[in-house]
């Protein structure tokens, strides 16, 4: 029996890269679920995607500058090498998925939940993050220059393989940020600004500093052999 919603919306979920597009030029995608959708390389710049919930979806080399994604869910949806840029994410939470390689530059993120997830060698460079939170993230090589960082938290590093190993904070701001127990061998702070970060159990061998301000940090047990200060 068809309703009367059913006849008003005939597009109950998006499940083909054809529906995703036909929504997408329509400015129809708020609110929708998408599952199962394979489109790697799709174009969807500046996108509205307030609302949305993706389970499994393959977005790999995906076009997606300037995306306003808000109050979403992503699980098992793969953004490998996507162009992100200068997006917006306000409180998105992502489980299992895939952001190797995603340009995150630019982008703005308030009030995120990330992870368990892979994002190696993402680029976050400029971006702002607000209050966003990483469970074991797998963040090695991510580039974090020049970003500025408030109040984010990079969570359950202890329990896990997931690192921070050799990431790039150069000239970044980083604000109340908690390192705790996060491997961070090898990562670059040169000339980085501090502000009351929590180092404290800490892998931070080989690291640079070089140039770094760090003011009110705690650091209590954090390893440092090879540092560069």
């Amino acid at each position: 029996m068809t309703t009367e919603q059913d006849q008003e919306d005939p597009i109950a979920y998006i499940e083909t890269r054809h529906q995703l597009e036909q929504l997408f030029a329509e400015n129809d995608l708020a609110g929708r679920e998408i599952k199962g959708v394979i489109a790697p390389g799709i174009g969807l710049p500046d996108a509205d995607l307030d609302g949305v919930y993706l389970e499994r979806v393959d977005l790999r080399d995906a076009d997606l500058a300037g995306i306003r994604l808000e109050n979403a869910r992503l699980r098992s949806v793969d953004l490998r090498a996507a162009n992100v840029s200068g997006a917006l994410w306000n409180r998105v939470t992502a489980q299992d998925c895939d952001f190797t390689e995603t340009d995150f530059s630019g982008v703005e993120m308030i009030f995120c939940e990330l992870g368990p997830l892979r994002m190696l060698r993402v680029s976050l460079v400029g971006a702002k993050l607000q209050g966003t939170r990483f469970h074991a993230a797998e963040l090695s090589r991510a580039d974090f220059s020049r970003a500025v960082l408030t109040k984010v938290a990079f969570c359950d590093y202890a329990e896990s393989t997931a690192s921070l190993s050799r990431a790039n904070f150069t000239g970044a701001a980083l604000i109340d940020v908690d390192f705790r127990s996060a491997n961070l061998y090898g990562a670059i702070f040169e000339n980085a600004l501090l502000v009351r970060c929590d180092l404290r159990g800490a892998n931070m061998c080989e690291a640079k500093l070089r140039g770094a301000n760090l003011v009110g940090c705690r650091y209590e047990g954090a390893e440092l052999d090879g540092a560069v200060l």
